[in-house]
């Protein structure tokens, strides 16, 4: 029988929960794995608002969690974003994605796994890294030892800066002003709008959207701009309810819901927006520490996939691990292999529909007649990527293959209809 695989997870995030739910699987046949995650805040405590999910919840589905998705999601079939500048609609997409609370797919994560593999007031403060094994300590005194460390800690991730060295999270340019209310004021929760506009010189993006749905339900306002100051990250940077005010008043008071979002709003929110430098891998020298999620390619958020890559790193990364096959090492390899240079990509995209977000003058002209197609086809094929349609270490179908699955797509109704 193989050996058992020690994994230590750092960071009880959807990245780090994702991953332990993928190695426990019961009915998953492979390499023996034990697995244990470490968080540093001794209570739960979730940071951050609504999240769209599209991989996320395919992976979820997968892992036997699609019941609980469905309770807590709203619109789990997709819902329509619809696109205006200046009160306009210039455009639409259907998003085969749902919108729900990160406190609430936290829960159903850590509800589906045994309390036993999770432990808080574990904040990692010291990582020796052996050729075998690599040690932690941490701040309570404790001490554990581990085949592999997985760093899902976020854009602070102090196992990158421990073992790979002292860079920092840059800054975007953009600033997010963040409303959230467990009261209604949106009319229709089934689609969401994004309203361009262009003030005093200035480009602004507005998002409203719902997340969640029945008791969970939380209404949502997501103002876009451009920042020279350098805002912080932290999710505790609120932002006083009548600053809010003032700004929307000024940006754009003939919006159809900003001023009852500003009203109804519960929590206000100032965040700047920051990315993680690239690097050369995301594997350690001794290969015994490995970067997941925010720790190894935060990104801007206005593609909406920062939890989706982390939950497909978590999960591709998973799927390699219980592979008895494959050695350790060269499955890391493979994980690298299969998830940096798409992530990369999306960060890059993410900052260019930022951009377009908060365009202006010509810039403005040019999103509105031609680009804003091309940013949806974008969003379109990102959001359709499936993580659960096949294992990391299978080939990608050819374009052939591509194509003879479309045309019989397409014929099978046809043949269906003969029977």
């Amino acid at each position: 029988m193989a050996e058992t695989l020690k994994v230590a997870i750092i960071g009880a995030g959807l990245g780090g929960l994702t991953l332990a739910k993928t190695l426990l699987q019961p009915e998953q046949p492979g390499r023996p794995v034990e697995v244990c995650i470490y968080e540093a805040w001794d209570h739960w405590k979730v940071r951050g608002g609504a999240l769209g999910l599209a991989a996320g919840a395919r992976i979820l589905r997968r892992l036997g969690l699609g019941e609980q998705l469905k309770e807590a999601a709203n619109q789990v079939d997709g819902f329509r974003l619809h696109f205006f500048a200046e009160g306009t609609e210039l455009n639409s997409l259907n998003l085969p994605a749902c919108t729900a609370m990160r406190t609430d797919l936290q829960k159903i994560l850590v509800d589906s796994l045994p309390s036993s593999c999770i432990k808080l007031g574990h904040k990692l403060v010291e990582i020796t890294e052996g050729t075998d094994e690599v040690t932690l300590e941490f701040e309570n005194g404790e001490r554990a030892t581990a085949h592999l460390l997985v760093a899902s800690d976020g854009i602070h991730s102090f196992a990158r800066q421990k073992i790979f060295g002292g860079d920092q999270p840059e800054f975007t340019g953009f600033r997010v002003l963040y409303s959230l209310s467990s009261k209604h004021f949106r009319a229709d929760p089934t689609v969401a709008h994004v309203h361009w506009k262009e003030v005093d010189g200035a480009g602004y993006g507005l998002l409203d959207l719902t997340a969640g749905k029945g008791e969970n339900r939380h209404d949502v306002m997501i103002i876009i701009m451009r920042s020279e100051e350098q805002v912080t990250d932290r999710w505790d940077s609120t932002l006083v309810k009548e600053r809010l005010e003032e700004f929307a008043a000024h940006v754009a008071p003939d919006h159809p819901v900003l001023g009852k979002a500003v009203e109804c709003s519960e929590v206000c929110f100032d965040w700047g927006i920051y990315k993680q430098p690239t690097r050369d891998s995301w594997i350690s020298p001794k290969g015994r520490v490995v970067l997941l999620g925010d720790a190894a390619h935060a990104t801007a958020p206005f593609m909406g996939q920062g939890a989706n890559m982390a939950m497909h790193d978590a999960f591709c990364l998973g799927e390699i691990l219980m592979n008895e096959k494959i050695a350790m090492q060269d499955g890391l390899k493979l994980y690298e292999t299969s998830r940096k240079a798409y992530c990369e990509a999306v960060v890059s995209k993410s900052s260019m529909v930022g951009g377009l977000h908060t365009a202006s003058g010509f810039k403005a002209t040019l999103r509105n007649n031609f680009l804003c197609w091309m940013m949806l086809r974008t969003m379109r094929k990102v959001v359709a990527t499936d993580p659960t349609a096949r294992k990391p270490w299978e080939k990608s179908p050819s374009f052939f293959q591509q194509l003879g699955r479309k045309i019989q797509g397409i014929c099978s109704p046809k043949e269906a209809a003969k029977v």
